[in-house]
């Protein structure tokens, strides 16, 4: 049995710290988008524009460039769900008292 499975794929940029793939928000797909269409229009003229995204693995956000989109193979991974401001080993909502008072 033979089965063609439509590979999934999605364009993103490589995290320029962790090397992880990162998707490409609507907005900016949507500009590249335009920005190829009006490409063909002028010829061969090419500018590289840079956008800035922030890595869903390392959290760090970094500048690219559109030269820097390429495809991916498969799903983007999820965003890592982080509570702010929480320090391991405390309990939640439990304050710690001070030294000198």
């Amino acid at each position: 049995m033979n089965q063609d499975v439509a590979k999934q794929s999605y364009r993103g940029v490589r995290c320029l710290s962790c090397r992880q793939s990162i998707p490409l928000p609507g907005i900016v797909a949507s500009m590249e988008a335009s920005r190829a269409s009006q490409e063909s229009n002028l010829g061969h003229e090419h500018y590289d524009w840079v956008f800035s995204l922030r890595c869903r693995a390392c959290e760090r956000e970094k500048p690219y460039r559109s030269s820097d989109i390429i495809d991916f193979e498969g799903t983007p991974t999820s965003r890592l769900a982080r509570s702010r401001g929480h320090i391991p080993g405390q309990q939640p909502g439990k304050l710690s008292r001070a030294a000198n008072g």
